[in-house]
């Protein structure tokens, strides 16, 4: 798909030579922060450090000292001044329609067999109705993966979307699940979890879930899933009305010592690296020699033999520094290899 900003800098040129514009005044991020504000003003009294935090979430780093001030100075006079905030003086907020260019990102996701996963078969319909005239921004066929394993997940299975709805309705609803699950050594086991995040790895193509099982008289104890692997699922009617901190258990279930990769920048090294090891919690480092770096990565056990796999695709750009246990690992393969050949 070949695109180039127009002469103005404000259109984009897609397929068939159609405009679609980028920068507009009316859709910009200012606009959205403003309207977000006087939405909430219209139903309550909204304050300045609740104008600050809108500013903040929805629009750049500079947007509440931008905007805040015309907003409380009276400079745009869209509000007024009560004693407990301030109200917006416009009550009659419209939904702004989509722009051609959302439409043919919408209509591009859509095309992606993924989507499905997220969305009913009602939903799909109403789309497709609404965008059946729109041309997508991309399409699939664009895109050319490479390095990439051959075994992802059938995500088009009728089960697969059954069990990945049912686990992101789990997550949406603090709902535990009875899940049966199949180990990496083909063992089939069922245990209660309470699914919190979905993980997709474009490396693999797989779709992963972080759940919470736990122990009689223990304390929550992390657990990665692969949607693939999932025999079963079945809702509980349980709910966990307590706040879980996931990323709190995500570092807990971390190696003690992370692996620690010097990285060279031949071949293009390092960008490789970063994109490959995405999916990774981790830290670089320049060292003082010209042209290499010091990576760190931060890792569950339940994926080193996996890491492992991917740090050796990459050959001699990659030299494993630490820890010594991850070391030998290496160096065991390496020899088993060796004699293979």
């Amino acid at each position: 798909m070949a695109a180039g900003y127009g002469t103005d800098d404000k259109s984009v040129s897609g397929r068939g030579g159609r405009m679609m514009e980028l920068f507009s005044e009316i859709y910009n991020c200012y606009y959205q922060v403003v309207d977000r504000i006087l939405k909430k003003g219209s139903v309550e009294p909204v304050g300045v450090k609740e104008m600050n935090r809108l500013a903040d979430t929805y629009g750049y780093g500079e947007s509440a000292v931008s905007i805040v001030p015309h907003l409380t100075g009276g400079d745009w006079d869209l509000l007024v001044k009560t004693e407990d905030g301030y109200l917006s003086k416009i009550d009659n907020l419209r939904v702004l329609p989509l722009t051609r260019l959302q439409k043919s990102w919408l209509k591009a996701l859509i095309s992606d067999p993924r989507i499905t996963l997220f969305l009913s078969d009602g939903q799909l319909r109403i789309l497709e109705e609404y965008l059946k005239d729109v041309k997508p921004l991309f399409r699939n066929e664009d895109f050319l993966y490479f390095d990439r394993y051959a075994d992802g997940d059938l995500t088009g299975a009728d089960s697969y979307r059954r069990h990945f709805q049912m686990i992101l309705k789990g997550i949406k609803e603090r709902q535990t699940l009875q899940i049966s699950y199949y180990s990496g050594k083909g063992k089939l086991s069922e245990r209660t979890y309470l699914p919190c995040r979905m993980e997709y790895s474009s490396k693999d193509d797989k779709f992963r879930c972080f759940a919470l099982f736990k122990r009689a008289g223990r304390d929550w104890r992390l657990e990665t899933l692969n949607i693939g692997r999932i025999f079963s699922v079945r809702e509980t009617g349980f709910f966990v009305d307590e706040e879980i901190d996931i990323d709190r258990y995500i570092e807990k279930s971390y190696c003690d010592d992370p692996v620690v990769l010097e990285i060279s920048e031949e071949r293009n090294g390092l960008e490789r690296a970063m994109l490959h090891f995405a999916c990774y919690e981790k830290r670089i480092e320049k060292t003082d020699t010209a042209g290499k770096y010091l990576c760190y990565i931060y890792y569950n056990q339940s994926v080193e033999t996996e890491l492992l796999i991917q740090i050796l695709s990459f050959g001699p750009v990659i030299r494993v520094v630490g820890p010594e246990s991850f070391l030998e690992q290496v160096k065991m393969r390496v020899r088993k290899q060796a004699r293979l050949m």
